[in-house]
Parts: structure tokens; C-alpha cells; sequence
């Protein structure tokens, strides 16, 4: 969190252990006064409530900066992510992936075009978010969700064309969706778009996001497909390289709500429908300290990375259909067979 800004309203995240409890003594934002509305309504009554709640934050942040804060301030150091600890080694990413790039196979060969956004969009985030890993993290997963809707809504907009449909990819991309936001939940927990201007960027860049990648895959769905794969490995990269290099402290902390919430519901079927290479039921990871929750990501981020590999490739016609792990499975046979008996 900004060293200049008014702490939102926080309650501290149980441990699964006693011992996890007695080392963490930050507390994990559960739902910030800056963010989100109560129920959808008119646009302009969202916009405006929402351009109040932001104006406040920034009149906030304007204040503290000048040594006036208000009753219910905190010291941002007691609140994530500054009271955390965690660090990343930007160097050690590029190094991570140069190494990657150098094994066979796990190259992503780009568009010139595509590759020198990718290379300006990693210089941006090296130099925006220096030592701010978990900021850094917050604007890369509110920018990783973009093109999932984006393929969403070109496939709706081939359908009502009447130029091609497939349910199943589509079915793909909202489970794809649903993994992404929930790691941009995560990281709102440990207080990643705590700063108004980062907040500012990260919606704002979203949006443009948003329509590029949509002209890019009305001109070729593979070359979108191909972007975010360079962008998922990137993700998994730079997650692999944190939690190795906070590997102790990671391990001192407890995971947020929401996360044992994504990992360890009953129902994971959104969680095995975007992993593609997998068969369902076959991946539940632990996710008992703040290092598996990170852990995680990064292993989600490499599910995305073969999904869009295989979307490319099915897209330019060398490779098969893209289709949920979901479909044709013995479960959903045999849940069919009761349904018909009854």
C-alpha cells in the first residue's frame, strides 16, 4: 500500500495452523470503500458513485502526502503488502526467461510486432512497479482477464453472424476467465491496487486492452491466441521466480480467504475446465500457506500458456479442436444414464 494514503477497512485472515497464526501478523483487506458498487444499476448512477469513491481515495492520498490524515488512518507499513516483506528480483526474471526461451521447444516464436510490444509492456512493468511485486502482480492479472473476454465476445459476435460456432471453446475461455480473476482477487487481498494511480492505470489500460485484442482476433485469432501465450509464460516466469526468492516468508503466512476458497471448494469444475492437458479431477494442489497459493498461480499460468498453444494450433488448422476437458467424461455419462433411469 502507498505510504500516502488512508488504509481501507481490514480483518485479519485465519491461519490453517497455529503456527502459521503466532508468525503473520498482517492483516489480509477483505473488501476495500474504494471498490465496486452494491448491485448493477444505471450507468450513470455507477459511474458517478464510483467517480465519488475514487475522488475520495485520491483527496486521501493528496492529504497524507502533506502529513494530514484523518482518525481512521493506518500506518501502511502495518497493512499489506508493505507489511509482508516480499521482494522480486526483476533481473532474475528476464533471467528465468532467457533460460526458458534457450530449452527446446519452450520458445514462444512471435510476430516481430507482437514481440516488441511484449518486450516494451515487460520494460513498463520493470519500471513501474519496482520493488512492488504484489502492485505489479495486481496490474498484470487485471490486464491477464482482458483477452478472455475479448475471445468470448468475438465468438458471440461469429455465431450471431452465423459464420461459425463451437460452445465448447467458448465454455473454455469463461473457466479461463473465472482462474484469472480470482488471482486478481488474490492479489486485492494483499492489497495490490491499494494506490489510486495504479488502480487508474490498470482500468484504463484494460479498456484499450480490451478492443485491440478484439481487432487483432477479427484479423487473426491465431496471432491473439499468440500474444497471450507470450504473456502467460511471462506470468509464469515471474511467479515461479517470487515465490522461489520468498520462499521462508511465504511459507510463514496464511493463504487469503478467497484463495482456500477458489482451491479448496467443493466444486472445481471451472478449475479443471481451462486446463486442457489435464483430465479433470487430476490437479488439486495444496494451498495451505501464502507460498502454495503463489505456487499455484504459477502452475495456473502454465495450464494457460498449453491452452493457448492449443487454441493457436487449432486455430491455423494444426491442431485438434479445442474442447472442455469436461466433455464426454465418465462422470457426466454416467450422471446422464441416472437422469434417464429417473
Amino acid at each position: 500500500m502507498s505510504t500516502d494514503q488512508e488504509a481501507p477497512a481490514a480483518t485479519t485472515s485465519q491461519a490453517t495452523s497455529n503456527n502459521q497464526t503466532s508468525q503473520c501478523d498482517c492483516l489480509y483487506i477483505e473488501k476495500p470503500d474504494y471498490l465496486d458498487g452494491t448491485r448493477p444499476e444505471n450507468a450513470l448512477l455507477l459511474g458517478l458513485d464510483n467517480f465519488r469513491r475514487q475522488g475520495s481515495s485520491i483527496l486521501q492520498e493528496a492529504l497524507a502526502s502533506v502529513g494530514i490524515t484523518g482518525k481512521n488512518y493506518v500506518d501502511p507499513n502495518l497493512v499489506p503488502p508493505n507489511c509482508l516483506g516480499l521482494t522480486l528480483d526483476s533481473e532474475a526474471v528476464r533471467e528465468a526467461e532467457r533460460r526458458r526461451e534457450a530449452r527446446a521447444g519452450q520458445k514462444v516464436e512471435a510476430n516481430p510486432v507482437s514481440r516488441v510490444l511484449y518486450d516494451v509492456g515487460c520494460y513498463c512493468l520493470d519500471e513501474l512497479f519496482e520493488d512492488r511485486p504484489i502492485a505489479r502482480f495486481w496490474f498484470l492479472e487485471t490486464i491477464a482477464r482482458i483477452p478472455y473476454f475479448s475471445y468470448v465476445s468475438m465468438l458471440h459476435l461469429y455465431e450471431s453472424f452465423g459464420w461459425w460456432r463451437e460452445p465448447e471453446l467458448r465454455k473454455v475461455h469463461n473457466a479461463q476467465e473465472y482462474n484469472e480473476l480470482h488471482h486478481l482477487l488474490i492479489m486485492e487481498a494483499l492489497g495490490g491496487n491499494a494506490r489510486w494511480r495504479d488502480r487508474f492505470l490498470g482500468s484504463h489500460v484494460a479498456i484499450g486492452y480490451y478492443w485491440a485484442i478484439n481487432a487483432l482476433f477479427v484479423a487473426s485469432p491465431a496471432a491473439a491466441y499468440e500474444f497471450m501465450e507470450l504473456l502467460e509464460s511471462h506470468a509464469v516466469d515471474t511467479y515461479s521466480v517470487f515465490f522461489n526468492e520468498n520462499k521462508e516468508r511465504l511459507k510463514t503466512l496464511p493463504p487469503p480467504r478467497v484463495a482456500r476458497s477458489y482451491y479448496k471448494a467443493g466444486n472445481l469444475y471451472l478449475f479443471d475446465d481451462f486446463q486442457v492437458s489435464k483430465a479433470p479431477k487430476t490437479r488439486r494442489p495444496p494451498c495451505d500457506s501464502l507460498y502454495d497459493v503463489f505456487k499455484n498461480i504459477a502452475e495456473d499460468e502454465g495450464e494457460h500458456v498449453k491452452t493457448m498453444k492449443a487454441c493457436k494450433d487449432y486455430s491455423r488448422g494444426a491442431g485438434d479442436i479445442v474442447v472442455s476437458p469436461h466433455l464426454g467424461v465418465a462422470d457426466d455419462v454416467d450422471e446422464e444414464e441416472k437422469r434417464r433411469a429417473w
